[in-house]
């Protein structure tokens, strides 16, 4: 289990990360749970808009130089990733850009919701639980698990990637069953949808149940 987060706030819903691989299905994961009545922060989505604040575009811009703008001034999203998939270094600049902004935004996100009688608990999505420090803040973590075919082949009809480029990508991913190791729960992903559902609500059950047992 992560640390439990420590800030000036008092916080009364545990805070869950899912996270897999890319193409794991995290997503759908997290939609799930959001069903149950957990709030959502995606830092998948909160990095793509980022990139829509004119502060961030400019460090990007002067990181990166003009050729990642189309003629008319707007972010090349296929160009920008070409350039930092292609070198670690690269990638590292782009995150301690992005990074910070989205992290900002999640605590937040998790200060509002925390407030709200509605919501259960809080998941952050997220691909880089592990890769970053994120862990040590989260209750619980919750990893999501799918064949690496299956990941491939969704990732290919959902972003048009080439195989080489996601693996290219998964490569610089911890590797599944290392996370699987480290985490609270895994979520098999390569059953039917009845069979994941079911999954869902035994690891929210469960979750709910260990946070009020060290609540009293």
């Amino acid at each position: 289990m992560g640390k439990i987060y420590s800030s000036s706030v008092k916080r009364s819903k545990p805070l869950v990360g899912v996270t897999g691989i890319i193409g794991s299905g995290k997503t759908t994961v997290s939609r799930l749970f959001g069903k149950l009545g957990a709030a959502i922060f995606d830092a998948d989505v909160a990095a793509h808009k980022s990139t829509e604040d004119v502060e961030i575009i400019s460090r990007i811009g002067e990181t990166f130089g003009n050729q990642i703008f189309d003629s008319n001034g707007i972010l090349d999203r296929k160009k920008l990733a070409n350039i930092v998939f292609s070198s670690e270094s690269k990638l590292r600049q782009l995150n301690s850009i992005v990074h910070p902004h989205v992290r900002k935004q999640m605590w937040n996100f998790v200060e509002v919701q925390q407030e709200l009688a509605e919501v259960a608990l809080i998941i952050i999505d997220s691909p880089l639980i592990y890769e970053t420090d994120l862990y040590t803040h989260l209750d619980f973590i919750v990893v999501v698990s799918s064949d690496i075919e299956a990941c491939i082949q969704r990732v290919q009809q959902r972003n048009g990637l080439s195989r080489e480029e996601i693996q290219d990508r998964l490569s610089r991913q911890i590797p599944l069953e290392k996370k699987i190791k480290r985490a609270d729960f895994n979520i098999d992903n390569n059953n039917q949808v009845k069979s994941l559902n079911k999954h869902v609500q035994s690891v929210f059950t469960n979750i709910m149940r260990k946070w009020e047992s060290n609540a009293d």
